[in-house]
């Protein structure tokens, strides 16, 4: 899990969350960038797999079934808790054998 930002802000943010992320930035805002090493860009196959250096099989591929999707936005906000707790709540919700009860 990671994130591509542009903006400081954001990566303060992500970074204060303890999300791993990488800042990108353009050339004009570092003119002379300091490169210790090119890396060979890892590119999924057809059938959507990337083969690790340890040999381990990655499959890029969209689950399916998909996952739901809990909550968008930033992590530092409250309602990404509420939509977490309202998550799991339904998860664990246990249904009555003889309809509800008031």
């Amino acid at each position: 899990m990671g994130a591509f930002v542009e903006k400081v802000e954001e990566a303060d943010l992500l970074f204060h969350a303890g999300i791993p992320l990488w800042l990108v930035r353009t050339s004009g805002d570092c003119p002379n960038p300091r490169v210790d090493k090119l890396a060979t860009v890892i590119r999924e196959d057809h059938s959507q797999r990337v083969k690790l250096h340890t040999g381990y099989l990655l499959n890029c591929a969209d689950n399916e079934p998909s996952n739901d999707v809990i909550y968008i936005g930033l992590a530092n906000k409250t309602e990404r808790y509420s939509a977490m707790a309202r998550y799991v709540q339904i998860q664990f919700q246990i249904p009555t054998l003889f309809g509800r009860s008031e």
